[in-house]
Order: C-alpha cells, then structure tokens, then sequence
C-alpha cells in the first residue's frame, strides 16, 4: 500500500518534495495546493517540467482537505512571515481532518513543546481530533543540526557538551537580502537583524532544549555570543561589491547553560570567503555535530551534486528530510512529534534520476 501524500505549497522546495514522492514505491501525490490562483488547474507534474500526473492543483483549501489523504508535505515559506496565525490555522485543520503531517517551516515547531506551550497545546488538541500527527524537520533547525547531533550521541558514554553548526558561503546568494540580514559589507552590527538580542535565541531555542532533554538536563538560561571579521580588502559578490574594513563573516553562537556551563550549543558561520574563521577548518557548506566526552565526536557533513545535477542540494536534502520521514509519521501514534520520536527514516529512492 502506498501512502497518499499532499503538497501543501508550490514552491522551489516542493518540486524536490515532489520528485522524491516520485521516486518511492511506498508513496503517491494525490494532490496541491496552491497559495497563486494563477496555478489552479496545472497539473502537477507539468507545473515543475515533468510528465503528467494526473493531479491538479487548486488553491481551494477546503478542496485540498476534502482529498482523501494520509500525508501532507507543508512547504509553506513566506506565508509564514507574512500571515503567520493564517498559516498556523491551516496546519491545525489540516491535521483535525486526519491528515498527517510533515513539515518544513517554522522552527519552533521542531520541538515545540519547548517553545510555547499555547502553541503545542493547540497542536495536540488537533491531532487528538484528527487522530493524526505532525513532525518538524528540514535541516537547520532540523536534520543537519539536530539530527545529526543525535546521531553522534549514539556513540557517547559521557557527554560534557553537544555543539551544532551550520556553515555557509553566501558569496553567491544573488540580491540584498541575505546581505543584509548578516550585515555583510556594515561596517559595525548595531543594525544587523540577525544579531538583534533574542533572535539566534528565537530561531535556535526549541533545538537546544530538544537536545538537553535528549542528554537528560535542564537548560537553567541561554546566551547568546557572537564575533565578525572584517575584510582586509575589497571584493566584489552576487550580491554586490563588499569594500574593504567591512563585515565578511559572522559567527554567532547560542549557547544553553546548565549549572554556569555551556552543554548544548547551536552556532552558524556564515562569510563570504572561504578563508574567514579558519578555526573551524570546514571548507564549503555545511554541518558539523561535536560532542565533546567519552569519546570526543565529531561528525561533519557537505553536500554536493553529481556533474548532470541541475538544481540545489540543500533544497534537495531538505525537502527530503520530510518525504522520507512519512511513513514513519503515519505509523506513529497521534500527536506532536519530533526527532527524538520517531525511528531513522532511510531513503528508498534508488534508482530516482539514474
């Protein structure tokens, strides 16, 4: 019997979504959703250059929910930033109608129980009613952080402290955006939105209690840290040209502390150069687990294309850290889930593009 998966979404990361539903025995799209109206009618598979599904994509919400289903794949992006509480509505029905889900969005839902107990508690009253589930994953927060971090704790007898981090080049993210947000090309941070007090804490919370309840502690306060490095000479980016005694790379750290002691970290590194912060000596992108006790761990993790791949790898394992996860989801019982909850979840797309 294969499980009948919904799209929820169509964006860049949903083709992947798709493609790897596509790719499985155990799986099959059933239907989409759509925020444009402008996509109503497309057939799914046509919508993204491959051949025809037979399913069509609707912005009718109440259409969507009518479809007999057992999965959904929430790739919902800007919604969330933009109508956030619209978008946490439709997530609930979702999962009142019986439907399961496996999301990608909104990082206090990898462990939400942590975050906001209004929220998680809205969560599981829905999934009560529906008789569903819901698990959170993608890959920071998610897979390339916590997931892997879990991964290298199999291998402890004493654990000290757990670090997570992410490194990227954003040399060629094209467009002011990502500039902006990590004030590359500033040449001091008082206005650099990622670095404003609380945020890294925000978007990092629900990952360090996760992994503190995963190690058997409680976080007594988080702190947050963080350094820059300054370019010694002027270069030019996708985004623009970036002068010389400006910000080329930002590493931030969110620490959770435990007795005085930082024992559950979360950090990004992320420049423009690949020689900023050579202290971490990981080249390219990425993520990095490290526990430091009985044995010390380190477990790092790049993510490539073969030479014929056309698209973004990242996208690729992020859309499949979900898709891969759905049967599992649907054979948990009903409610909130989280890494910590459900079994490893391997690919089955063997022969998917090859």
């Amino acid at each position: 019997m294969a499980y009948r998966v919904i799209h929820w979404a169509t964006g860049v990361v949903t083709k992947e979504a798709v493609i790897g539903v596509l790719g499985r025995p155990d799986l099959e799209v059933v239907g989409a959703w759509a925020r444009s109206a402008e996509k109503d009618g497309r057939d799914v598979g046509e919508l993204y250059g491959l051949d025809p599904l037979g399913v069509r994509v609707t912005s009718d919400k109440e259409a969507v929910l009518a479809t007999p289903a057992d999965c959904v794949v929430f790739t919902v992006g800007r919604n969330w930033v933009d109508n956030p509480m619209e978008t946490f509505g439709d997530l609930l029905r979702i999962l009142r109608s019986g439907k399961n889900v496996v999301n990608l969005w909104w990082p206090t839902l990898v462990y939400p129980r942590a975050q906001d107990d209004e929220l998680f508690k809205q969560l599981e009253q829905a999934c009560r009613e529906g008789g569903s589930s819901i698990c959170t994953i993608g890959m920071d927060p998610g897979y390339g952080t916590a997931g892997l971090a879990l991964s290298a704790l199999a291998l402890a007898r004493g654990v000290k402290s757990i670090e997570m981090y992410q490194f990227m080049n954003n040399a060629f993210w094209e467009g002011e955006g990502i500039t902006k947000f990590f004030g590359f090309g500033q040449r001091e941070t008082t206005h650099t939105p990622i670095l404003q007090p609380g945020v890294t804490t925000g978007y990092h919370k629900t990952t360090l209690h996760m992994l503190a309840d995963a190690i058997g502690v409680e976080i007594d306060e988080i702190v947050e840290d963080h350094s820059v490095i300054y370019a010694d000479e002027a270069f030019d980016v996708a985004s623009g040209h970036i002068p010389a005694g400006t910000i080329s790379g930002l590493r931030y750290q969110v620490k959770g502390m435990v007795g005085g002691e930082a024992r559950v970290i979360v950090g990004h590194v992320e420049r423009l150069r690949e020689q900023d912060f050579p202290e971490f000596e990981f080249k390219g992108d990425g993520y990095r687990a490290e526990v430091t006790g009985e044995p010390c761990i380190r477990l790092d993790m790049t993510l490539s294309a073969l030479p014929e791949f056309v698209g973004d790898p990242i996208a690729v394992a992020s859309a499949m850290s979900a898709v891969n996860a759905i049967p599992r989801v649907c054979e948990a019982a009903p409610g909130v889930l989280s890494l910590l909850d459900i079994p490893p979840f391997p690919s089955k797309n063997s022969t998917t593009r090859f």
